[in-house]
């Protein structure tokens, strides 16, 4: 299962409430080309999903949530403010640390 540290799932809620009006949407993890992405949209059957102060933040598509067991999801200062960081060793063997694509400093 992938891990999700209280301060990230804390920028995932503000990135909701910023992004859009619609309670139901969440934050949805998908594989690109370029890595992981984050992407607005609606839960769906099978989905882990991340929750916040009663609001689902972070959906994980079952293809996905597998591979990603044992990762995680944590937010951290840099100088160009705070970003969110994904750790899969098991998917990055020489980098464990990736930014995930999409994310913007806050």
């Amino acid at each position: 299962m992938l891990q999700v540290s209280e301060r990230a799932a804390a920028i995932l809620h503000e990135t909701l409430d910023e992004n859009t009006d619609d309670a139901a949407n969440v934050l949805r993890l998908a594989m690109t080309e370029e890595g992981l992405a984050l992407a607005i949209g609606a839960r769906e059957d099978g989905d882990q999903v991340v929750e916040h102060a009663e609001r689902a933040v972070l959906a994980i598509p079952r293809d996905l949530s597998g591979l990603l067991d044992g990762a995680s999801i944590d937010a951290v200062e840099t100088p160009e403010g705070t970003r969110l960081v994904f750790d899969a060793p098991q998917l990055h063997e020489d980098d464990d640390d990736a930014d995930l694509v999409g994310d913007d400093s806050r």
